[in-house]
């Protein structure tokens, strides 16, 4: 019988190999994910997991997290916790951010690159214990801690360790495994919300996005894109980024000038 498990020792297993320039294979309430901290380990989850060069690096982050980093209208602000802390929703946040945080300035330039869009950074808010664990010790040391969804490209968001693919496990120096995770039943990753501008755009419909359409309408009257459903679109993505010139580079070297 297996028991309880550890999570703040096994955050902190996670942590030292993160430290060391390793990458971890961790769970999320919205699925697996594939993280690291160096630029170089994250050009190696980039590769093979075969992303194209408009995908970006994700904030594996926290509700602290965001507070501190992110800059928001005091309306969105409102919105983001009545969604993560009153309803425990998982929201990937997407908004502008304090360059000037100890944090962010430890991200290397070619990362943020791949991190950044129009002054604006994406920060995964309220995805399970394990996380907050892992970024509570990663937040302590102002340790940027990147990732995506533990898949390949194109092949949907994974919820048992079982279910991902070789190629990743193969890479990562540690492996978490929970079992099968929380939010399953949506079948995608998390919704992404982007309030960077004047108003609310959805960039990604994720899990519990009918939830998150419905609250934001009744409490504040805002009106979000109906979901069309998984036959119309598989992954949720209504919004497609331009390509980012390094990692297009990375994929093609020497064919960027």
């Amino acid at each position: 019988m297996m028991g309880r498990p550890d999570v703040q020792a096994d955050a902190r297993r996670v942590f030292e190999v993160l430290k060391r320039g390793g990458i971890a294979i961790c769970p999320a309430d919205v699925g697996y994910a594939v993280m690291a901290t160096s630029t170089k380990s994250l050009e190696k989850i980039f590769l093979t997991k075969k992303r194209g060069a408009h995908k970006r690096h994700a904030g594996i982050g926290s509700y602290a997290i965001h507070k501190e980093i992110h800059i928001m209208d005091p309306l969105h602000g409102e919105i983001v916790d009545h969604l993560t802390q009153d309803l425990d929703i998982p929201v990937g946040v997407i908004a502008r951010y304090n360059h000037d945080h100890p944090m962010i300035k430890n991200i290397e330039p070619a990362t943020m690159e791949a991190c950044d869009v129009d002054g604006s950074i994406s920060i995964l808010v309220n995805a399970g214990a394990f996380q907050d664990a892992l970024t509570a010790l990663t937040f302590a040391e102002n340790t940027p801690l990147l990732g995506s969804s533990a898949n390949l490209s194109g092949t949907g968001t994974k919820y048992r360790v079982d279910d991902i693919s070789k190629e990743l496990i193969d890479i990562a120096d540690i492996v978490i495994d929970y079992g099968l995770l929380k939010w399953w039943v949506h079948g995608r990753s998390s919704t992404l919300l982007d309030f960077s501008g004047p108003s609310i755009e959805v960039v990604r419909i994720g899990a519990c996005y009918d939830v998150i359409r419905d609250v934001i309408k009744r409490r504040w009257s805002i009106d979000l894109p109906q979901d069309p459903g998984m036959e119309s679109l598989r992954f949720g993505h209504l919004k497609i980024l331009d390509p980012v010139k390094s990692l297009q580079d990375l994929i093609t070297p020497g064919q960027g000038n």
